[in-house]
């Protein structure tokens, strides 16, 4: 029945296309130019506030925690071989070299990681690059990378548009589209960010998901609530994150899944744990390796 169910979705997702969030006079650039500045600044605005201005100062940072995926769509899309047990996620900060460590249940001690795009585990401290690539762990360390600077990362991106306001438990928010283009492609992913006027805060971003380890999905797009903000040496961090189908819900039990921070540390370790291969050159923040 699982299987008759999965094969349904994907005649589905076949059918759909590719999600577009963009709106009318952001497709025909009717926009004032007085709206896009004001995105622009929400988004500039939004970065010092929460403190990303100022992580140029670290190298490296530490998340632990655990990821529980909830439901028939949290068992097909669950991107760890493990269930609800502990883990750290390490990153270096601006680029795309991560690693997770299992640090609790059966799988305790497994590590697995991506450096310059190229998979590798650590078994027993032994490091293997010859690995068959899990492409969902590779997939999941660059997805909460990029979560983690989102604010920054987006700074860059050519084009941003400012996007009207919603409400998420009853604030009225504003909200901002950015992408890397004004075409409906599979090259350009969309976000909108949800900015809180009283907090400053990116306090939600739906998205598009072009790039994904599982085919035929081009027509999904979620949404991610950041809640609970802590002060980490002048960083916000939101130490809960919690993912849900299509547009954010005031109810944040309804969800696909949801990752609880324990800890979050910055310059925990050196950058070198996570380039264990000195062959490999540096391909900063392209998503693609060169």
């Amino acid at each position: 029945m699982f299987r008759y169910f999965v094969l349904c979705l994907a005649i589905h997702f076949t059918a759909c296309g590719i999600a577009d969030l963009r709106t009318a006079d952001i497709k025909k650039e009717t926009q004032a130019a007085d709206s896009e500045n004001k995105a622009r600044q929400l988004l500039d605005q939004a970065i010092k506030t929460q403190g990303f201005d100022q992580i140029s100062r670290y190298s490296t940072y530490e998340v632990i925690g655990v990821d529980h995926w909830k439901g028939l769509l949290g068992k097909m899309g669950n991107v760890w071989n493990w269930k609800k047990d502990k883990m750290a996620m390490r990153f270096t900060v601006g680029d795309f070299d991560g690693q997770v460590e299992v640090l609790e249940g059966k799988k305790k001690g497994f590590v697995a990681g991506i450096q310059s795009w190229d998979y590798y585990e650590i078994e027993e401290g032994r490091y293997n690059t010859e690995v068959k690539d899990d492409k969902r762990i590779s997939f999941a360390l660059a997805a909460y990378h990029y979560y983690y600077e989102l604010a920054l990362r987006l700074q860059r991106a050519p084009f941003i548009r400012y996007y009207g306001t919603d409400k998420i438990d009853g604030i009225e928010m504003d909200k901002i589209l950015v992408s890397w283009g004004n075409k409906r492609t599979k090259d350009y992913d969309q976000y909108v960010l949800w900015i809180n006027p009283e907090s400053g805060l990116i306090e939600a971003v739906t998205h598009t998901v072009r790039d994904n380890y599982m085919p035929m999905t081009g027509f999904l797009y979620s949404s991610a609530r950041f809640t609970d903000f802590r002060d980490v040496e002048g960083v916000m961090i939101p130490f809960k994150q919690t993912i849900q189908l299509k547009q954010p819900r005031d109810n944040e039990n309804k969800y696909i899944h949801q990752f609880i921070i324990e800890s979050f540390r910055w310059d925990a370790f050196p950058a070198e744990r996570l380039r264990p291969n000195p062959n490999l050159s540096p391909v900063g923040d392209d998503k693609i390796a060169g």
